[in-house]
């Protein structure tokens, strides 16, 4: 875990030197894809399937427990990165993880219907309920159709705490253009982030 934790820490002091920044995020995702999904033990620094997001809380408290950054993919693609001010757990239960409404779970019961007809796949009851709750922006539910064309069953998330709410934004705010260069040199899409496509 000291190595997950050391590239963790240069990500947060390499994030005034883009050029730096892309080689430790460069080096965390090599580290990221070379070790198993998680299924037991210390969770920073694993890529964590969704559905085992209350067991991994379990065991590292503190990390979930911390604001910071978030990092979505499936298998070896990274798909999106996020950030909070408040706690991770916080975070990803009430947006992604927990609860009818959330991505996974959208992804999880509507992936057929989704996969093939985009967001007018869900039922109107529930883009009903996005309307209620967030008016036009349609983008928690484009976040479920995207994870269940990427397979819902492939989804992971990663954790990188940090010290608080300002250090969580401003690492978001500068992996995203680089995270978006990693992805286009690797031949994946774009991050589901719409940030960063103009630095490409």
């Amino acid at each position: 875990m000291s190595d997950r934790m050391g590239l963790i820490k240069q990500l947060l002091d390499t994030v005034d030197r883009p050029d730096q920044l892309r080689l430790t995020y460069a080096s965390y995702l090599r580290i990221l894809f070379a070790e198993p999904l998680w299924s037991g033990g210390h969770a920073l620094g694993r890529r964590i399937p969704w559905r085992s997001a209350q067991a991994a809380r379990g065991t590292s408290p503190t990390t979930f427990g911390s604001p910071g950054v978030y990092l979505f993919g499936a298998k070896d693609i990274p798909l999106y990165i996020g950030s909070t001010g408040r706690t991770l757990w916080v975070r990803l239960s009430r947006r992604y993880l927990v609860g009818e409404h959330a991505q996974c779970e959208l992804a999880a019961t509507y992936g057929d219907l989704i996969w093939e007809k985009g967001v007018s796949g869900f039922p109107e009851e529930v883009r009903a309920w996005y309307r209620r709750g967030f008016g036009a922006s349609r983008v928690r539910l484009e976040g479920a159709v995207a994870f269940a064309r990427h397979g819902i069953e492939h989804i992971w998330f990663a954790l990188l705490p940090t010290p608080d709410a300002t250090a969580a934004k401003q690492l978001e705010d500068v992996l995203i253009p680089v995270a978006q260069r990693w992805n286009a040199d690797h031949g994946h899409l774009p991050l589901l982030n719409k940030q960063g496509w103009l630095a490409l």
